[in-house]
């Protein structure tokens, strides 16, 4: 049986993301989400955990390229800039690869972000990153070499199934890149990310999946739902939040000889 993880990226990012994915996963409409654990509230972290179960996996959205860390700016000084602001995604990478950033900071916010969940009573399951960072050329090994040391056995898998656009094409390269640093953790053989640059729609949803099943049997579909949408995103997340609501994903994910699984169904 083909299995398909529907994820929500961004939990804790804004309370319209937040809601959705609250009311998504008690619905049953997504099977996880990850979670942003330098944005979180205390109150948000607290209303996710009776969702999570064998049938709503809880993860960590690893975030090093926006907000400020939950670290003092004092204990990672190599991430974050004069403000006590993490860098964005492309700053950071290439302050990585001219030696500008410690392992010991990547990794001391890194474990703070995991024990953030830990405390709430909420055990990760799996991990995956705000944009990506975790399969950058150079930046992703590193990281992926800390979320091991730190007891994280699931991550996801960049391959952009399906997605055709500059951004997608640059994003697969980077996974052919950084795809040695994924030996010994388990992850679904295939991303699904059309609803990043298109809005959300049966036919895009259809098209996307079936393009991932063709390379594997264990597929993540990555979206962003909310109640609205993001000043200055390219994210359409209302249509996100309109379309896992309507339940035709489940009709095409039959019609397709899937099921809908949590990754806490991955071994």
């Amino acid at each position: 049986m083909r299995r398909l993880l529907i994820n929500c990226d961004d939990y804790g990012w804004d309370a319209p993301a937040t809601a959705a994915i609250l009311e998504l996963g008690a619905a049953g409409q997504v099977s996880g989400t990850t979670v942003m654990a330098n944005f979180a509230t205390d109150a948000e972290l607290r209303e996710l955990r009776p969702l999570a179960s064998p049938t709503f996996s809880v993860g960590l959205h690893l975030t090093l390229n926006t907000g400020q860390p939950l670290s003092a700016a004092s204990a990672v000084p190599s991430l974050v800039d004069a403000d006590g602001q993490f860098y964005p995604s492309s700053r950071l990478w290439r302050r990585f690869l001219l030696g500008q950033v410690r392992r010991e900071d990547l990794k001391t916010e890194v474990a703070a972000q995991l024990r953030r969940l830990t405390q709430a009573g909420l055990a990760p399951t799996h991990a995956d990153s705000h944009q990506h960072l975790h399969q950058y050329p150079g930046l992703g090994p590193a990281l992926l070499g800390i979320l091991r040391e730190l007891g994280v056995r699931r991550v996801r898998r960049l391959t952009a199934a399906g997605r055709l656009d500059g951004r997608g094409l640059v994003l697969r390269a980077f996974a052919r890149l950084s795809r040695s640093a994924l030996v010994g953790f388990n992850t679904p053989g295939a991303l699904v990310s059309t609803f990043s640059t298109e809005p959300a729609s049966a036919e895009g949803f259809r098209r996307g999946v079936t393009a991932a099943f063709a390379q594997a049997d264990f597929v993540d579909f990555m979206t962003h739902p909310a109640l609205a949408d993001r000043p200055g995103s390219p994210l359409r997340r209302v249509a996100e939040y309109e379309f896992w609501r309507s339940g035709q994903a489940r009709e095409i994910l039959r019609e397709l000889g899937g099921e809908q699984v949590s990754m806490n169904n991955y071994q």
